[in-house]
């Protein structure tokens, strides 16, 4: 396992918050979201996404385009490739993996 997917892994599967971070980058995958929106269709408080969020962002998982409230939060490009996350976020497939 690579650096990189080592993080993913900690950040994602076994850290207490990791569930929450898988989803919230699954509802990034499928669209660039604020932070007031993404906790609205999430269902989560305001402040758990931008914990969240904010541990996502220092680790160059997300990227950020504008600032403060508007500010507009996506996947970074150099992650989208890692078939780990690909794994837990699902690829192409709203979020859940593939029945055989």
């Amino acid at each position: 396992m690579d650096s990189r997917t080592r993080l993913l892994y900690w950040l994602l599967s076994a850290s207490r918050g990791g569930p929450t971070r898988a989803k919230i980058l699954a509802k990034l995958k499928k669209q660039p979201l604020n932070m007031r929106k993404l906790s609205l269709d999430l269902g989560y408080d305001y402040k758990t996404v931008q914990g969240h969020v904010e541990l996502l962002s220092e680790n160059g998982i997300l990227d950020v385009q504008g600032k403060k409230y508007g500010a507009i939060y996506f996947i970074s490009p150099e992650w989208e490739g890692n078939d780990y996350l690909k794994e837990l976020i699902g690829d192409n497939n709203g979020g859940r993996k593939k029945r055989k």
